[in-house]
């Protein structure tokens, strides 16, 4: 095996989810999104169709990768779709397309129409992130028009918190309560959700009718979490870390003063020679090649990561195993980076090992 291995404990997967429905009392989005964040889509949606009432992912081809693995739960693309082919792959296949403005809405509408197919539909909202989402000026709008298109299900409302701060957030709230308002008079029994992560930890009123989570899913909760000190303390100590990444020794022998050539003259040591391991792991598999560069054992690298090896002081058999990530917290933090990235980059070229126990 000379890929890095990706150790991955669904149950632990599962036994996150159930302490975040706990921790709301609502339904639960599982965002799998960017391959679950690193720990492999199709695996994590499988072990959570139990769990998860829906699913979302950011882009279409996501969404046909976890269509089998979903088990019929529903799928929402959060990307709009931009041209008439995803819409209709949209539509054809069932997921639930995200309708920022009344162009997605009339594209929906004329793309069900010409199919003769059922679309399925959740409005984006804007309160504050301005990425995607209409502003409340033109909702009521877009709804009389998705009223009138007798094809398309308008099933939910949803938008997204901007930022970690508790302030921020209980304004971009109340805006969406507002904003609840208006679609409601069209869509009565239309689902509600503004929350991730960040937004499940601050109280049952920022659940609304579901969450989305993402990142606590897989064991992490965000850096900053500003006035969520009391969800922190209530599903904090239930969350499992899900993924460790271990790589393996390639070749280990004793190597003399001068030998040690690649990036070496400031490494160089007088004590020399000494047992040496190429370990199977480098900057391709997601680590920098700065000296702190979150990879646990970093202290032990003799010289920069070249693309796919380190070198390490001391014996290690050829084939034996090291962990090289065990805590996406702690490489973020000696990266400069957020868990996040870390989680999305370190298994790029891992080998998957799944567990259930």
């Amino acid at each position: 095996m000379q890929k890095i291995i990706a150790k991955i404990n669904l149950k632990s997967i599962e036994d996150n989810a159930r302490a975040f429905r706990a921790l709301t009392g609502t339904k639960l989005c599982a965002v799998v999104k960017a391959d679950a964040y690193g720990h492999g889509a199709e695996a994590v949606a499988c072990a959570l169709s139990g769990e998860a009432d829906m699913f979302a992912v950011a882009l279409l081809d996501e969404a046909k990768a976890i269509r089998t693995a979903a088990c019929g739960r529903p799928v929402l693309v959060l990307t709009p779709p931009s041209d008439e082919a995803m819409a209709d792959e949209l539509i054809v296949n069932g997921f639930i397309a995200s309708v920022p403005d009344l162009k997605t809405a009339e594209l929906i509408c004329r793309e069900a129409g010409r199919l003769g197919r059922p679309a399925r539909a959740h409005l984006q909202v804007n309160t504050g992130m301005n990425r995607y989402g209409m502003n409340a000026s033109v909702l009521g709008k877009v709804c009389k028009f998705l009223r009138s298109c007798p094809l398309v299900s308008t099933e939910g409302l949803y938008s997204h918190l901007c930022s970690h701060s508790r302030e921020q957030s209980e304004r971009q709230r109340l805006l969406f309560v507002r904003m609840r308002e208006i679609c409601r008079r069209y869509f009565p029994d239309v689902c509600c959700h503004l929350s991730a992560t960040y937004g499940a930890l601050l109280g049952r009123e920022f659940a609304f009718d579901m969450v989305r989570i993402g990142l606590g899913l897989y064991g992490y909760l965000p850096a900053v979490a500003e006035g969520a000190e009391t969800g922190i303390k209530a599903v904090g100590p239930r969350l499992k870390k899900a993924m460790k990444v271990y790589a393996q020794a390639a070749q280990s022998r004793k190597y003399s003063f001068g030998e040690q050539g690649y990036s070496s003259p400031e490494n160089e040591r007088e004590n020399l020679p000494e047992r040496l391991t190429v370990w199977r792991v480098g900057y391709a598999d997601g680590f920098f090649r700065k000296r702190k560069n979150g990879m646990a054992g970093a202290e032990k690298n003799l010289s920069p990561l070249c693309m796919d090896a380190c070198l390490r002081r001391g014996g290690s058999r050829p084939g034996a195993m090291t962990p090289v990530m065990t805590d996406a917290d702690k490489t973020a933090e000696a990266l400069g980076t957020i868990s996040y990235e870390v989680l999305c980059s370190v298994t790029r070229r891992a080998e998957f090992a799944y567990d259930y126990r």
